[in-house]
C-alpha cells in the first residue's frame, strides 16, 4: 500500500491473512502507512466512496493540498467532484453530542472553493470500507482556490449556485448547501476525536462526478477553482 501511494501503483485486494476486517483495523494501516511517507497530518476529508454507495472520513496530508490553478497528471481510478475546504482557527472539541451549525461557523478561520481529485490504489476500485480506509480514504489531491471574501459566513446558510466547465462546455449546473456540507463534515470529525485549531476540513462530492480533464469550478459568493492538465 505504501508503494502504491508514492508511486500511484494498482493492488488487488489485500490477501484473505492480512486483509483489515474492521474500520480501526483498516485505519491502522492507514497510519502505518502514513508514518512511513513521513508528511503530516494536517486535517480530514468528507468524501464518497461509489463503489460502496455511501462516503467515508479520512486524513488529508499536506503534500496533496495542491493552490489553483496547478497542472495535475491524469489517473485511471479517479473520482472528481466539487469540494469545499475550510480551515479552523480554533479547535474543535470532540464531545458526546453534535454541533450546532453556528458553532461549527464561529471556528473557521477560512473557506475556499475546492476540487477532490479523490483515488483508489484498488485495480477494481476499494473491495470493502475497511480496505477504503487502508487506502488513506481514497485521498488523491485536493485543489483549492482563494479565500472566500468577507461576508461568506453571511450566506452560506442559504443553497448557493454552481456551475463547473472546460473551456469548451458546461459540465455540470446546480445548487450546493454549504452551511450543511460543513457542519456533515465536522460532525465526522467530532466522531473521530476532534480537531485541533488550524487543521483543515474537506468536504466532496458537491457535484455528480465529473471527467478527469482541465475543469474551472464557481460557487456564487464564495470564488472559484481551476484544475489543468499538467
Amino acid at each position: 500500500m505504501l508503494e502504491a501511494v508514492q508511486d500511484g501503483g494498482t493492488l488487488p485486494p489485500f490477501p484473505a491473512a492480512c486483509a483489515p476486517k474492521t474500520v480501526a483495523q483498516g485505519r491502522r494501516i492507514a497510519a502505518v502507512v502514513i508514518a512511513e511517507l513521513g508528511v503530516p497530518i494536517v486535517g480530514v476529508r468528507l468524501a464518497p466512496v461509489p463503489q460502496l454507495g455511501g462516503q467515508a472520513i479520512g486524513p488529508v496530508l499536506a503534500p496533496r493540498l495542491l493552490p489553483s490553478p496547478v497542472g495535475v497528471p491524469r489517473a485511471g481510478r479517479r473520482t472528481i467532484t466539487l469540494a469545499l475546504a475550510a480551515q479552523l482557527d480554533r479547535e474543535l472539541p470532540a464531545r458526546d453530542r453534535p454541533y450546532t451549525r453556528r458553532f461549527v461557523l464561529g471556528r473557521l478561520a477560512s473557506l475556499h472553493v475546492g476540487l477532490d481529485l479523490g483515488d483508489t490504489r484498488f485495480t477494481q476500485g476499494p473491495p470493502d470500507l475497511p480496505s477504503h480506509l487502508a487506502d488513506l480514504a481514497g485521498l488523491g489531491f485536493v485543489v483549492f482556490g482563494r479565500p472566500a471574501r468577507a461576508g461568506w459566513g453571511d450566506v452560506i446558510s442559504a443553497p448557493l449556485a454552481a456551475a463547473i466547465r472546460t473551456e469548451e462546455r458546461e459540465l455540470w449546473r446546480g445548487q450546493i448547501e454549504a452551511g450543511r456540507a460543513l457542519l456533515a463534515v465536522a460532525d465526522e470529525a467530532r466522531r473521530a476525536g476532534g480537531l485541533p485549531a488550524g487543521a483543515v476540513m474537506i468536504v466532496a462530492g458537491l457535484s455528480p462526478p465529473l471527467p478527469d480533464v482541465a475543469i474551472k469550478a464557481r460557487i456564487r459568493r464564495l470564488g472559484g477553482v481551476q484544475r489543468d492538465l499538467a
